[in-house]
């Protein structure tokens, strides 16, 4: 084996090293992603804790099917936070069900998320915001055992703004507990904010999942 050959393998390897030192989770404390190769958590897997724009660095790119999440993370199909992005919490044993497996290129934790607005203020609180009904959705959503699907949602035909604040006021307005998924991929022309507000073009909410209480 040549110098030179010794000398790039030598680089490989530290660059190996450093990459994996950036994905374990510091101390337990913080945000983690714990990403799985296979469904149910199985197979190889790779610890996040702060922002990823490219998986490739860490060798899983477009490979994760299942994950575990401390805290509220962003994960979008391309690099650099770019292309179709949700916001998940929790376990997750097969991204199938939501589109999202063999997809996952970056992501980024952004926080908990605190609750909506509660009665009385933001979205259709005392005759304001959605206005009166409480800012019940156009469409009933569908229920399993323990959440509440809703396949784009609207109030009185009007979208709704994207974002974790305005998915937890939208199933906290529905009487669920906060929004443990939901999908922004899709913009409009005008869209109803949490608090009320109309905003210009935005990305809504899509499918949105409610924790039942």
């Amino acid at each position: 084996m040549t110098t030179k050959t010794k000398l790039i393998l030598a680089a490989l390897a530290a660059t190996a090293l450093a990459g994996a030192a950036e994905a374990q989770p510091r101390g337990g404390r913080g945000p983690s992603a714990t990403l799985y190769e296979r469904p149910e958590f199985g197979g190889r897997s790779v610890t996040i804790s702060g922002d990823v724009s490219n998986l490739s660095n860490y060798g899983f790119n477009d490979r994760a099917h299942s994950l575990r999440l401390e805290g509220r993370w962003r994960l979008c199909e391309h690099s650099g936070y770019e292309g179709r992005c949700v916001e998940l919490t929790g376990d997750v044993p097969d991204l199938n069900v939501m589109g999202l497996a063999e997809r996952i290129t970056s992501l980024q934790p952004i926080g908990r998320g605190g609750p909506g607005p509660g009665p009385g203020g933001g979205w259709g609180g005392g005759g304001g915001g959605w206005g009166p009904g409480g800012g019940r959705p156009d469409s009933r959503g569908v229920e399993g055992e323990t959440t509440v699907f809703f396949a784009r949602p609207t109030v009185r035909g009007i979208d709704l703004a994207a974002g974790s604040n305005g998915a937890n006021t939208f199933c906290r307005r529905q009487g669920l507990g906060s929004a443990v998924y939901y999908d922004s991929s899709q913009r409009a022309p005008r869209a109803l904010g949490p608090d009320g507000e109309m905003v210009g073009r935005s990305p809504i909410l899509r499918d949105v999942l409610c924790e039942k209480r």
